[in-house]
């Protein structure tokens, strides 16, 4: 070999050696060492419950409780109150149920798989029965139909009524609530036997909406004597303040049933 043959074969492995380096090296920390948007990130032990909640409340697991509690007698509301976890902190949560005291309920946790609004609708919406069955059911939400796809799966899930609010508050939605209540109740031979709503007002976190959220619940429950309320959280908080979003369990939200 030439001396021009010999220093471009070394000149080859040289850069054949650097570039394994550099692979090497941009693989372990370049990219596995970038962290993840927060809201994405796991958090050590945040989905075991404590020896407090295990033995004060029965746990629910992964079914949909619509399918599980639903009465084809009566008519049915399902609520998903967005950001509604359970914090570590029982007396939080004590707070949050005792806001339905002066009605008869009960208590449970439910566990959710995914900490996003649309799966909680997924999984807890779908009206029990045969999909051939009519499109019956109701669904309220006060806001844009275009979120998450709304005006494509929510008809999917049985709800062949749609009742879009933009940028409509809780309170807004309630009173709506209560007018679809109220008509099926007076139509005897009315369809429809369910009806969903899923809040926003307390997405971010904040206790004082959501405290305002639930108490709106309550007020239409109490004038609905005769319906079955599931009331549950969609995930935890994930928006908002990073640090509220560490002082809730993973996977386990509240539920109420009227």
């Amino acid at each position: 070999m030439t001396k021009l043959q010999k220093a471009s074969l070394y000149a080859f492995c040289a850069f054949v050696v650097l570039a394994i380096a550099l692979s090497y090296l941009m693989g372990a920390t370049l990219f596995t060492g970038q962290d993840k948007p927060w809201h994405m990130q796991p958090f050590t032990d945040a989905d075991s419950l404590t020896a407090e909640y295990t033995g004060k409340y029965e746990l629910l697991g992964k079914k949909s409780l619509l399918s599980r509690f639903a009465d084809s007698l009566q008519a049915t509301v399902a609520i998903l109150v967005d950001a509604w976890g359970v914090p570590f902190d029982e007396k939080l949560l004590a707070e949050d149920f005792s806001i339905f005291k002066d009605l008869p309920h009960k208590e449970f946790l439910h566990h959710r798989l995914a900490n996003r609004t649309r799966h909680a609708e997924f999984a807890e919406l779908r009206i029990p029965g045969d999909s051939t069955s009519p499109r019956d059911g109701v669904y309220l939400f006060g806001g844009d139909s275009l979120e998450y796809g709304r005006n494509l799966y929510i008809d999917s899930l049985g709800y062949g009524v749609r009742l879009f609010c933009q940028k409509c508050p809780d309170s807004v939605m309630a009173t709506m609530l209560d007018s679809v209540l109220a008509a099926v109740e007076v139509d005897s031979a009315s369809l429809v036997k369910n009806i969903a709503w899923t809040t926003q007002d307390s997405r971010d976190g904040d206790r004082a909406k959501l405290h305002a959220t639930l108490r709106l619940v309550t007020d239409v429950a109490r004038k609905h004597s005769g319906v079955r309320f599931i009331i549950q959280g969609t995930h935890r908080p994930i928006l908002g303040d990073p640090k509220i979003r560490r002082e809730s369990f993973a996977h386990w939200v509240p539920v109420v049933i009227f």
